[in-house]
């Protein structure tokens, strides 16, 4: 998860992690910012209030994949269909106008590696918004992919985790949002769609979710249809339960019990 999720941000100094260190309770932190805890009265995990000591504690391994020169090759591999539809769209919008500013979301660092491999080698200069990057850097990434200095090396698709683009951020540069899989979560893609359809925004936004048929994608999407439902139609004591019974149901129909 540490190597594919990379949205992990210490929950005690809002950072991504320095030394990551995870607790037996699964909860994850700075090496720093646990051992600070630790010397408190009533030593304790900051999340789930779980009694800690120093031997709960444990160093998560180094990420293999530098954050700036990632060293994955992936020009070996065969393009998806997913990856090539999103290719051949992208490559549409620009024909239609090459200005055009795209952000493409995806809930994993690997496939937005990924992705960025193969959009460049197709002359799209891209950058990367995800949740290993430092606030600072985060910033960084925006203002540059805000930049509307029309040349070649402005950039014009911004890769970018579902998470740590999801909220806080103006992405109105842009006009087109390609979703690269589904959200269980129907709440978290529209933040995500938010940072480009809102005030600010003076085109016409297009919104593109990119589904495999005949697979789990499918049930994801159903589950969403109906946890929005839930979320329009009922309140109270009666949408706690139908909650529960929501959250039971979900599980059996990814898994098609």
């Amino acid at each position: 998860m540490l190597e594919d999720g990379d949205d992990f941000d210490c929950p005690v100094c809002l950072s991504p992690p320095t030394k990551t260190i995870i607790t037996r309770c699964a909860h994850i932190f700075c090496q720093i910012c646990i051992l600070k805890t630790l010397k408190t009265l009533n030593p304790c995990c900051p999340i789930c209030r779980h009694p800690l000591s120093e031997t709960d504690l444990f160093l998560a391994p180094t990420p293999e994949v530098s954050d700036e020169n990632p060293t994955t090759d992936f020009s070996g591999l065969p393009i998806s269909s997913k990856v090539l539809a999103l290719l051949n769209l992208l490559l549409e919008s620009k024909k239609h106008k090459e200005s055009t500013k795209s952000v493409v979301f995806s809930q994993f660092r690997k496939m937005l590696i990924l992705l960025e491999e193969v959009l460049r080698s197709a002359g799209f200069v891209t950058l990367r918004l995800d949740g290993s990057m430092s606030i600072k850097k985060r910033a960084e990434v925006i203002q540059e992919f805000s930049s509307n200095q029309p040349n070649a090396l402005t950039p014009t698709v911004l890769l970018a985790s579902l998470k740590a683009a999801g909220a806080g951020i103006n992405l109105t540069v842009a006009s087109r949002v390609y979703l690269v899989e589904p959200w269980w979560n129907p709440a978290a893609e529209e933040q995500a769609m938010d940072r480009v359809h809102r005030i600010g925004q003076n085109e016409e936004v297009k919104v593109v979710r990119l589904i495999v048929k005949d697979s789990i994608e499918e049930r994801i999407l159903a589950i969403q249809e109906r946890k929005k439902k839930l979320a329009g139609g009922l309140f109270g004591k009666k949408a706690a339960k139908e909650q529960k019974k929501v959250q039971i149901e979900d599980i059996g129909t990814m898994l098609r019990l």
